[in-house]
């Protein structure tokens, strides 16, 4: 159930600002996530990003009718650099627990490019796939999971967090997610809490390779995620203020209940050791 959680909230969640390069800026997020209107679990995230690195932080919880399935936790944490306003990552770090144990999985990366990556979770016969990928294959400009909701605006307009296609891998897996039907919406077009503008776009799901038998066919039936993005604060990145879908699970929503709101004071990231003991 901790890993649908969090592939749930992941796939519907799927130009440089003012960050100077000797200073980090510090943002966090509230997310709760809603199946078939009904609550089911709740994210808190950290965004730390100066001109020249990033770090992106989430942890991911039950709550509401997810608490019946148990008392799981899941944390991620990626890092990187930042070119030209855009993300490179370095390192990629997953934990989650059951009951008292906890395994995690990391990638790390050269230059942008997967190196090598190590699991603690070994997937069962069914979820395996008949056409397994290489790091060597995935090769440079994929983002995980977790960052590929980020969208760097590189300097233009905030139509931007829609442009284009992202390469998502997760260290098993290779998918895309395209934008397409962008709309502009401004502050009084919509009714998010946070009343700035917004864009609004459709995200296809594409799985490419390591995905299981199963995952490949139910793609096609896969529809469209529809998205609002909305920029943090005066920074060159943009965020998702909903997103919504269908699943197998029923109807999804992701929705920011406290878009990226900037701290004074340096906000670390999720540790699943300390988040356990409390």
């Amino acid at each position: 159930m901790t890993r649908s959680l969090s592939l749930i909230f992941v796939t519907f969640l799927l130009g440089s600002g003012a960050l100077a390069a000797d200073t980090k800026r510090h943002f966090s997020a509230e997310y709760r996530l809603y199946v078939s209107g009904l609550l089911i679990g709740k994210a808190d995230v950290h965004f730390s990003a100066s001109a020249t690195e990033y770090v992106l932080s989430a942890h991911m919880r039950p709550a509401g009718f997810g608490r019946i399935a148990g008392q799981s936790h899941v944390v991620s944490t990626t890092r990187g650099a930042l070119q030209k306003g855009s993300f490179v990552p370095q390192r990629l770090d997953l934990s989650w627990n059951r009951d008292d144990v906890v395994k995690s999985s990391h990638m790390d990366y050269r230059n942008g490019t997967p190196l090598a990556f190590t699991s603690g979770y070994q997937q069962p016969e069914e979820f395996r796939s008949q056409n397994p990928i290489t790091l060597a294959e995935v090769g440079p400009g994929s983002v995980d999971p977790f960052l590929g909701l980020m969208s760097p605006l590189n300097g233009k307009p905030l139509r931007a967090a829609c442009d284009g296609a992202k390469r998502i891998f997760d260290g098993r897996r290779l998918a895309t997610l395209t934008a397409q039907n962008v709309e502009f919406m401004p502050p009084f077009k919509h009714d998010f809490p946070q009343r700035r503008p917004a864009v609004k776009c459709d995200v296809i799901w594409q799985p490419i390779a390591g995905y299981s038998p199963a995952s490949l066919e139910r793609a096609a039936e896969f529809p469209p995620v529809q998205a609002h993005f909305g920029q943090i604060a005066d920074t060159g990145f943009a965020a998702p203020l909903d997103m919504r879908g269908r699943s197998r699970y029923g109807r999804v929503t992701a929705y920011a209940v406290r878009h990226f709101t900037e701290s004074e004071t340096p906000l670390a990231p999720f540790n699943m050791r300390e988040i356990l003991e409390k």
